[in-house]
């Protein structure tokens, strides 16, 4: 069981690795966006590129017993959220006025801690949460790749604001 967690937590590992490679290779042309996410499976959030149209999936994965963490190389610009499979199954559409982030380049966005559930009539709702400070519960092998640079502040619905990175050190242990 202990050689299936560690194997597991390595491809997890490998995973992201790859979604940065991208990012690491020209920041000046990707910023990588993370966030925490409530969702219990290894499943994609279809994001819509506002400017080109692109979707992309975003892909929701585990670390052990860890909450799920989104860890993508993106294209500068707005990003609307259009679905999620909580099951693997099951595609459910999400359209609010502000299900929607912002990435910027040469930037470590930070889009906070999403919360994926049902609203009082059922339908899908979502939110999310965004104090910079919460990245230093991120694990190291995430929290490494904004060590040296910019944040940005990637919280659903709002202008992306950017901290640099020799404003960062004082205030975020990495």
């Amino acid at each position: 069981m202990k050689s299936l967690l560690v194997t597991l937590v390595s491809l997890s590992l490998a995973a992201c690795a790859g979604a940065i490679s991208k990012f690491e290779d020209n920041p000046g042309e990707y910023g990588l966006y993370v966030a925490v996410t409530n969702i219990d499976m290894d499943t994609p959030i279809a994001v819509k590129n506002a400017a080109t149209g692109e979707v992309v999936a975003l892909k929701v994965r585990h670390m052990g017993n860890s909450p799920g963490y989104i860890m993508e190389t993106l294209q500068p610009g707005r990003y609307e959220f259009q679905s999620y499979t909580p099951d693997a199954i099951t595609d459910v559409p999400l359209t609010t006025a502000n299900g929607y982030f912002e990435v910027q380049a040469n930037c470590f966005n930070y889009g906070g801690q999403y919360a994926f559930g049902v609203d009082a009539d059922g339908a899908p709702a979502y939110n999310d949460s965004l104090t910079l400070k919460d990245i230093e519960r991120l694990p190291s092998s995430i929290r490494e790749h904004a060590v040296g640079r910019d944040i940005c502040a990637a919280g659903m619905g709002k202008p992306n604001e950017r901290l640099p990175a020799a404003d960062v050190q004082g205030q975020i242990a990495l």
